[in-house]
């Protein structure tokens, strides 16, 4: 069984408890999600972010199974570095296994060209890009994005969505909503009013909802 009757392999290339600490002038933090597909849990992905000055680094790691019955259906895996510098990404290795379909990213700035190579293929891209940076809202609202998993150029659109009583950590708080819309992705993100990620709701496109709660 292939994955598209379940999760959209190009929302999941566009996708990917909080805990801050501070060693002298560098902050590392870890968001943790716990990933639903409608109203069964399906796995994880978190977010490892080390920031220090110009500079960040962050690891994303995901891990889905999805079984029908007593047979898994489907197994998603992905992993990825990404070294930022002044908000344009510097340096970028992914690898994903999408249910047996393999993808290695690799990618570093030089001068003005951002040098990649998905699956031994070269390729040349802008300078400063981002990657679908849900961690950093304001990443979002640039006209196009990289898919980590595909190191396809994908063109997008940011649109609030005004705000929304939302549970978080066991209480109701007030939440940014935003709509991320691509060609065929339809991306739903929540935000608290400090700007920190937590929820993300996607259509799968068969009909089945892929979600992401805060843990």
């Amino acid at each position: 069984m292939t994955c598209r009757p379940l999760i959209a392999a190009s929302l999941l290339g566009a996708l990917v408890a909080t805990t801050g600490t501070v060693f002298g002038s560098t902050a590392q933090q870890t968001l943790r999600f716990k990933v639903y597909l409608d109203q069964s849990p399906i796995g994880e992905h978190s977010f490892e972010l080390t920031t220090g000055g110009p500079e960040k680094r962050v690891v994303s790691r995901a891990r889905f199974d999805v079984s029908v019955l007593i047979f898994k259906a489907y197994r998603y895996r992905h992993e990825s570095e990404e070294q930022w510098r002044d908000g344009c990404l510097e340096r970028i290795q992914a690898t994903t296994d999408d249910n047996g379909k393999n993808f290695r990213v690799r990618g570093q700035r030089v001068a003005d060209t951002l040098t990649l190579e998905v699956n031994g293929k070269p390729d040349q891209l802008p300078a400063c890009i981002s990657t679908f940076a849900y961690w950093e809202p304001d990443f979002l609202k640039r006209p196009r994005l990289l898919n980590p998993q595909t190191g396809k150029l994908v063109d997008v659109r940011l649109e609030p969505q005004g705000r929304e009583r939302r549970i978080y950590r066991g209480r109701e708080i007030d939440c940014e909503r935003y709509r991320l819309k691509a060609e065929d992705l339809d991306i739903r993100l929540w935000y608290t009013l400090d700007g920190d990620w937590i929820a993300l709701e996607s259509d799968t496109g068969k009909g089945r909802m892929l979600r992401y709660e805060r843990l």
